[in-house]
C-alpha cells in the first residue's frame, strides 16, 4: 500500500463530501432563488402603490381648490421628480372614469385594470407590472391613476440576486475544502501515511519499535492492531535471541542439541528483517507546513475584502489636497499600502529571524486589526491613509513570517511543493474575499465591512497560537539581511536581472493594482454597477489564477517555457486591458479582467524561476537571498506605482482609456520582452 493509494482514498473522501455539499448549497441556492423572486413583485408593487398614494393625494388636493380634474397641470412635472426618486418607475397614465387617458405617456394595453374604489390593484401586462389606483373625491370616482414598472427592472433584480447566489455558492465550496483541510485534511493525511507506513514496515520485515509514536487518528482501532502486531513480532524475536544467549552462556554440556543451528537461524532472521528499537533519525519527521494554511488564508480574507470596495469608500473620505485630483488622491491608500509592504520587507526579514516566525505573524495580525478597525472609524482620506499604514506593517509582518516559516520546516529539495501551501491559502482567499466584500459593502456598509475585516485578523490569532514555536534561528544557519546598496546597484545595472525585472515583474504588477485594484471598482460605479458586482469581477480573476496558473508552473520547464511563458502572459494581459476598445459594458471588464488573469497565471511561476535561470552568475556572488531580495522589491514598488498611473490616466483621459493605455503598454512589455530573451537566447546558443 503507497502514499499515492492512500492519498487517492483521501481525495475520493473529499470529493464525496464536496459533492453532498455542493447537492445541498445548489438546492439552497434553487430554493432561495424562487423564494425571492416570488417575494420581490409584491414588494416592488408595494413601493410603488406607496408612491402613487402621495401622486393621488396632490390630484385630489387639486381637485378640492376647484380645479377641474381634466384641466390639471404641472403633472407631468411632478412625475418626473418621482422618478427621480423612484427610477423603477418607466411611465405613468391617468384616465378618467371611462378609461380615457387624460396625462402621461404609458400606454395601456385593453386587459388593464380600472379600478373604481378599494386599494391598489397589480397584474404584469406585457413587459410591464402594472400598478393601478383608483382616484375618488368622497363617492365620486374621478379615474384611475396608473403606475408601470418595466419588468427588465424586476428580471435585473433577480439576476442581480441570482449573482450573489452563485458567488455564496462558490465561496461556500472554497470554505468547505478550506475547513475540510483544516479540521480533518492534514490529520487524515498524516493518519494515512500512518497506516501506510505500518503496512509497509510489515511487508518489508521492519519489526523494530518506532521512536516516535503515531496519534491513530481516524484508524483508532486498525492502527494500534497492527502496531501491536509488529511489536508482538518484535518481542517474540527478542525473547529467543534472550533464550538462545543464555543457553550459549551455559556448560557445553548443559546446552540443548541444535543449539548452533538455532543460533545461524537467528542471525539469518536479524539479517533480514530489522528488530530492536529505531532511532530518532528513523523517524520520520512531523509536518508543521499544513498548519501554516489556516492562519494564513483567515488573515489574507481580511485584506481581500477591501478590494471592491476601498476606492469608492476613498472617494466617500475625500477631502481636498493642494496640487493633487480627486482622482488621483483615489489611489494613493492603494499605493501607500503596497509601498510599505515592499520596502518594509527586507528589514521585517531580519527582525522575524530575531523574534521568530510565530511572534512575528501575531504582532503583524493584532497591528492589522487593529489598522482594519480604525479605518472604519476614520473621518477622512488622511485618517484613513495612516490606518491603512498599519495595515500593511501588518500584512508585511504575517506575509514575511508565513515565507519564513516554510522555508524554515520545508524538507530538503521540496522547497517549491511546500510554497503551494502558501500560495494557495492566498489565492484561495483571492477568490472568497473580493466577492463577498463586494456583497457585504452593499449591504452593511464600508464601515461595517472593515469591521468584519479585523474581526477576521483578530480570529486570524487564535489558529496562529496552534502554530509550533519558532525561536531565532541557530548560529549555523543562513542569516537574513538587508541588501546592500552596492549590491542593488549591481543588480540595476546587471541587463539581465533588468530584463525579468523592468520588462516583466513590474509591468505585471502595475497591471495588477492599477487596473483590478484601482480602474475596476470605480469603472464599475461609475456605469451604475454595484461593489458586489466589482467584487465578482475581480473573483473571476482569482478564479482564473486558482485553474490556471499550476498547469502554467508545470509547463515552464526550461528557460525557453519560461520566457514564453512570461512574455505570452505580458502580451495576454495587454490584450485584456485594450478590450475596453471593443465598449464599456461590465461584460467587457469581466473579459478584460479574465485575461488579466490569464496573463498572470501564465508568467506568475516561470517570472522567479527564470530569474535564477538569467542570474546564475550574480546568485553565485551575491546570494540567492540578495537577488530575490532586490527582485521582489522592485516588483512590488510596481504595485505602488500602478493606483497612481491609472490614476493620472483617468484624470487626464478617462477610465476606458486607462485600461486601453495599461493595456498597450504591458503588451509592449510583452514584446519587448519576447525580443530581448529570445536575443540572449541565441547569444547562448553561440557562445556554446
Amino acid at each position: 500500500m503507497n502514499q499515492g493509494y492512500l492519498r487517492a482514498v483521501y481525495l475520493r473522501l473529499a470529493g464525496a463530501i464536496m459533492f453532498a455539499v455542493t447537492a445541498g448549497l445548489l438546492c439552497n441556492a434553487w430554493l432561495s432563488h424562487r423564494t425571492f423572486e416570488n417575494a420581490l413583485a409584491p414588494e416592488v408593487a408595494k413601493e410603488v402603490a406607496t408612491v402613487g398614494a402621495s401622486m393621488r393625494t396632490l390630484v385630489l388636493r387639486a381637485v378640492d381648490s376647484g380645479i377641474d380634474f381634466h384641466e390639471l397641470y404641472g403633472v407631468d412635472q411632478k412625475f418626473e421628480e418621482v422618478k427621480e426618486e423612484v427610477p423603477q418607475i418607466a411611465a405613468y397614465a391617468i384616465t378618467d372614469a371611462g378609461g380615457r387617458p387624460l396625462y402621461g405617456g404609458l400606454v395601456l394595453p385593453a386587459q388593464a385594470a380600472m379600478p373604481a374604489a378599494g386599494p391598489a390593484r397589480t397584474q404584469r401586462v406585457g413587459q410591464q407590472l402594472l400598478v393601478s389606483l383608483p382616484i375618488a373625491a368622497g363617492d365620486r370616482p374621478l379615474g384611475t391613476l396608473h403606475l408601470g414598472v418595466d419588468v427588465r427592472f424586476v428580471d435585473d433584480v433577480v439576476l442581480e440576486m441570482l449573482y450573489d447566489v452563485l458567488v455564496v455558492l462558490v465561496v461556500s465550496l472554497f470554505f468547505t475544502l478550506e475547513l475540510l483541510h483544516f479540521i480533518a485534511g492534514a490529520r487524515l493525511e498524516a493518519a494515512l501515511q500512518a497506516l501506510a507506513d505500518a503496512f509497509g514496515r510489515g511487508a518489508s520485515g521492519r519489526f523494530a519499535t518506532p521512536a516516535r509514536r503515531v496519534a491513530a487518528g481516524a484508524f483508532g482501532a486498525l492502527l494500534p492492531l497492527l502496531e501491536q502486531t509488529l511489536e508482538r513480532v518484535n518481542r517474540a524475536f527478542a525473547a529467543l535471541a534472550r533464550e538462545v544467549d543464555e543457553a550459549r552462556r551455559g556448560p557445553a554440556h548443559e546446552r540443548p542439541p541444535g543449539l548452533a543451528d538455532a543460533q545461524g537461524g537467528l542471525q539469518a532472521l536479524a539479517q533480514r528483517f530489522r528488530f530492536g528499537a529505531e532511532g530518532a533519525a528513523d523517524a520520520p519527521p512531523e509536518d508543521r507546513l499544513a498548519k501554516l494554511r489556516a492562519p494564513l488564508f483567515v488573515f489574507i480574507l481580511a485584506e481581500e475584502l477591501t478590494r471592491p470596495f476601498l476606492p469608492g469608500y476613498v472617494k466617500d473620505l475625500l477631502v481636498p489636497i493642494p496640487g493633487l485630483s480627486p482622482q488621483f488622491v483615489l489611489g494613493l491608500p492603494i499605493a501607500l499600502f503596497m509601498f510599505i509592504v515592499a520596502v518594509a520587507q527586507p528589514g521585517l526579514g531580519v527582525w522575524c529571524e530575531r523574534l521568530g516566525q510565530r511572534r512575528t505573524m501575531f504582532v503583524g495580525a493584532l497591528v492589522a486589526a487593529v489598522g482594519y478597525l480604525a479605518s472604519a472609524l476614520a473621518g477622512s482620506v488622511l485618517d484613513l491613509m495612516a490606518w491603512r499604514s498599519l495595515c500593511a506593517a501588518g500584512y508585511a509582518m504575517v506575509f514575511v513570517a508565513g515565507q519564513a516559516y516554510v522555508l524554515e520546516h520545508a524538507p530538503a529539495g521540496q522547497r517549491a511543493k511546500s510554497f503551494s501551501t502558501f500560495v494557495g491559502a492566498i489565492m484561495v482567499a483571492t477568490v472568497c474575499g473580493p466577492s463577498i466584500g463586494g456583497i457585504l459593502a452593499d449591504n452593511i456598509g464600508e464601515r461595517a465591512t472593515l469591521g468584519v475585516a479585523a474581526a477576521l485578523a483578530l480570529a486570524s490569532l487564535a489558529t496562529i497560537r496552534g502554530l509550533p514555536a519558532c525561536g531565532p534561528r541557530g548560529g549555523g544557519a543562513a542569516r537574513v539581511r538587508v541588501p546592500r546598496l552596492a549590491e542593488v546597484g549591481t543588480l540595476l545595472a546587471n541587463r539581465r536581472f533588468m530584463t525579468v525585472t523592468a520588462l516583466a515583474a513590474v509591468p505585471a504588477k502595475l497591471l495588477l493594482t492599477g487596473i483590478c485594484f484601482y480602474l475596476v471598482p470605480l469603472y464599475v460605479l461609475s456605469i451604475g454597477g454595484t461593489q458586489a458586482m466589482a467584487g465578482r469581477v475581480l473573483m473571476g480573476y482569482a478564479v482564473v489564477m486558482v485553474m490556471l496558473a499550476p498547469t502554467a508552473a508545470a509547463w515552464a520547464g526550461t528557460r525557453e517555457r519560461m520566457g514564453a511563458l512570461v512574455g505570452g502572459g505580458l502580451v495576454v494581459s495587454g490584450l485584456g486591458g485594450m478590450l475596453l476598445l471593443a465598449g464599456g459594458h461590465v461584460g467587457w471588464v469581466v473579459l478584460a479582467v479574465a485575461l488579466a488573469g490569464v496573463g498572470q497565471a501564465m508568467s506568475i511561476a516561470a517570472q522567479s524561476a527564470l530569474v535564477a535561470e538569467l542570474c546564475r552568475d550574480e546568485i553565485a556572488r551575491l546570494g540567492e537571498g540578495t537577488v530575490y531580495g532586490v527582485y521582489r522589491l522592485l516588483e512590488r514598488l510596481g504595485n505602488a506605482l500602478g493606483p497612481l498611473v491609472a490614476a493620472a490616466l483617468v484624470v487626464g483621459f478617462g477610465y476606458r482609456a486607462g485600461f486601453v493605455a495599461i493595456g498597450v503598454f504591458v503588451l509592449a512589455c510583452g514584446l519587448a520582452f519576447l525580443l530581448v530573451t529570445r536575443r540572449v537566447a541565441a547569444v547562448v546558443v553561440a557562445t556554446a
